[in-house]
C-alpha cells in the first residue's frame, strides 16, 4: 500500500505533465492591470489579444501599451468577445464581484477553443466556484494579487482543486515571462509567485 499523501502525488503529477504550448494569449480588461499584463506579455515576444467592452476604454489601454514602447505589432485590440476564440490561454484582468465572474466564464467557456487555459482574478475557493460554471474545470486557474499596486508587485497562481497536472505545468512554464520564482505548495494549492512589473 502506497503511503504517499495527496501532496506528493500532486507533486509527481505535476513532474511529469508537459506544459502545453502557448501560442496567443488573451486579456479580458484593458485597465491598468490589463494594459500591464500585455507589456510583460509582448516584451516576452507572446502575441496578445486585449479585449475590453467599450471602444475608449480599449483605446486608452492600447495607448497605455504603445507609450511603454512595446512590440504593437503582436498586439490586436478588440472589443468583440469572439475575437478571444483563437487563444491558447485567456487571463481576467477586470475586477468584479462573483456573479459577475460567473457570468463572464460561463460565456468565455462557450467561445474559448478546446484545451485553452483560463485565468481568473481569484483565490482557490474563488478558482473552485468559478471553474464550476464551465465544462473544463481541470483548465481553470487563479490570478491572485499577493502585493499592492494593478499590474505590479507579487502575484500568484493558483490551481483549484480540479486544475490539472498539464494546465499548471503549462502556467508554471509560462510564468518566467512575468519573471516568476519557483512554484510552491501551499495547502491544497500550489501556487507560483509573479513579479509583474
Amino acid at each position: 500500500m502506497s503511503n504517499m499523501n495527496d501532496e506528493s502525488r500532486d507533486a509527481l503529477a505535476l513532474a511529469n505533465a508537459s506544459p502545453r504550448p502557448v501560442g496567443r494569449v488573451g486579456i479580458i480588461g484593458a485597465n491598468a492591470m490589463g494594459a500591464g499584463i500585455a507589456i510583460n506579455l509582448l516584451e516576452a515576444g507572446i502575441p496578445v489579444t486585449l479585449f475590453e467592452t467599450g471602444r475608449e476604454t480599449l483605446d486608452q489601454g492600447m495607448a497605455q501599451v504603445r507609450s511603454a514602447g512595446r512590440r504593437m505589432a503582436l498586439l490586436a485590440g478588440t472589443v468583440n468577445f469572439h475575437h478571444l476564440k483563437d487563444c491558447d490561454l485567456i487571463i481576467e484582468a477586470v475586477r468584479t464581484d462573483m456573479a459577475g465572474k460567473e457570468k463572464l466564464f460561463r460565456r468565455l467557456d462557450q467561445v474559448a477553443k478546446p484545451g485553452a487555459i483560463l485565468i481568473a482574478l481569484a483565490s482557490q475557493r474563488g478558482v473552485d466556484q468559478v471553474a464550476g460554471c464551465t465544462r473544463r474545470s481541470g483548465e481553470v486557474l487563479g490570478l491572485h494579487r499577493a502585493g499592492p499596486g494593478d499590474a505590479g508587485g507579487t502575484w500568484e497562481v493558483v490551481c483549484g482543486k480540479r486544475t490539472s497536472a498539464q494546465a499548471l505545468a503549462t502556467a508554471i512554464a509560462f510564468a518566467p515571462m512575468f519573471r516568476a520564482v519557483a512554484p510552491v505548495a501551499d495547502g491544497e494549492a500550489w501556487r507560483v509567485d509573479l513579479i509583474l512589473e
